[in-house]
């Protein structure tokens, strides 16, 4: 009677399905964004009321701007002081697609229709979702795909975009009000990444052990900011989340990949990820209606609505990054159920360009077949 295949027989043809599916479920490019966030929003309604299960849940729970803060200051270690010029230009082409055009037609949705927004969708809605892009999807994909100075710009313009003072520009802008906006907010946004950028100039032997928190940084980011996703709200303002999702996704990322594309001359790949809708978005209007308490009838839906539109945005740009990078190099993403040949050895150093997530059986042939990334 021939033996059972065992563990060592997980790479050929007789792999167990569970196996095979988590292979191509984590070969998806915003996996290791979009699973932990959904985790902390099952989670999350599970508890309930009682909030975390205990200290150490709690403090998971509670991670999510400490691990932003930790997140800019290892992707500027990356940065060499030469490459800022280029990381200039990067974060400039984000912006564009990001907030500046989204900007543009917040404000014509303003004048237009007010405080009441579209369609069941409020303007308080639009101002949380639209003007900002995510950092951990970003950092992701870039980090995949890209370059370091790519990941900086990145997290560089989600920095000042995902922040309260985008909104808050806008706000000011139609309200003929310029001088309510702090601009130490905009400070606070980009000071953990010059923080970095000057620690790996002083000291260059930290940017290694930085770059190695990039793995586990990003799922329990994104683990605490799903925590705050309420279920039941997803639920009821669905349609419109996917609405926003897919009208934002398609006009930010495609914006930003066709210029990343056609301006910087780089691979749209990068650039689809800037689809993603920040998950902070969902507690802007929390902020905004602390300031303004005009803003309060709105923010219940606001906030389900925002939260909707970040989950599905995530999913949205994981799949628009997986198909972008198919179209620009096929054999990259080869399915790892075809059998032996995609089952990559690691490199003799033990080291991948992805540190902290090269457990993940796609994520190693990818890596193996480019040869990494610098």
């Amino acid at each position: 009677m021939p033996d059972e295949p065992g563990p060592a027989h997980l790479g050929t043809s007789g792999r167990r399905p569970v196996v095979i599916a988590l292979a191509r479920i984590t070969r998806l490019p915003g996996a290791v964004i979009l699973l932990p966030m959904l985790a902390g929003a099952s989670l999350s309604a599970l508890a309930g009321t009682r909030g975390a299960f205990g200290p150490v849940t709690d403090a998971l729970t509670r991670c999510a701007l400490p691990c932003i803060a930790v997140l800019l200051i290892a992707v500027g270690a990356q940065v060499r002081p030469a490459g800022i010029p280029a990381l200039a230009g990067r974060a400039g082409v984000v912006l564009f697609g990001t907030t500046l055009v989204p900007a543009l037609l917040l404000l014509a949705v303003a004048w237009r229709f007010g405080r009441e927004g579209v369609v069941g969708i409020p303007l308080l809605t639009l101002l949380a979702v639209a003007l900002s892009s995510s950092y951990a999807m970003w950092a992701h994909t870039a980090h995949r795909y890209g370059t370091r100075e790519d990941a900086a710009a990145g997290c560089l313009a989600s920095a000042i975009s995902s922040s309260p003072v985008a909104p808050l520009l806008v706000v000011a802008v139609w309200q003929g009000t310029g001088g309510a906006v702090s601009w130490r907010l905009l400070v606070d946004s980009v000071l953990p990444l010059i923080v970095g950028v000057a620690l790996g100039a002083v000291l260059p032997g930290s940017r290694e052990p930085l770059r190695g928190l990039l793995g586990p940084l990003l799922p329990a980011l994104a683990f605490s900011l799903g925590w705050g996703i309420p279920i039941a709200a997803l639920v009821h303002q669905a349609p419109a989340g996917l609405a926003l999702a897919a009208i934002i996704g398609l006009i930010s990322g495609g914006l930003v990949a066709l210029a990343w594309h056609k301006v910087l001359r780089r691979s749209a790949v990068v650039g689809w990820s800037a689809a993603a809708v920040a998950a902070n978005s969902a507690a802007l209007p929390q902020i905004l209606a602390a300031g303004d308490p005009a803003w309060r009838p709105y923010l219940s839906t606001a906030t389900a609505q925002a939260a909707t539109a970040a989950l599905i945005s995530t999913a949205l740009a994981a799949l628009l990054v997986t198909a972008a990078a198919r179209r620009a190099n096929p054999p990259d993403l080869a399915d790892p159920a075809d059998g032996p040949q995609a089952v990559p050895s690691v490199p003799d150093d033990g080291q991948t360009s992805d540190p902290g997530l090269n457990h993940a059986v796609a994520v190693l042939t990818i890596q193996n077949r480019t040869g990494g990334m610098s």
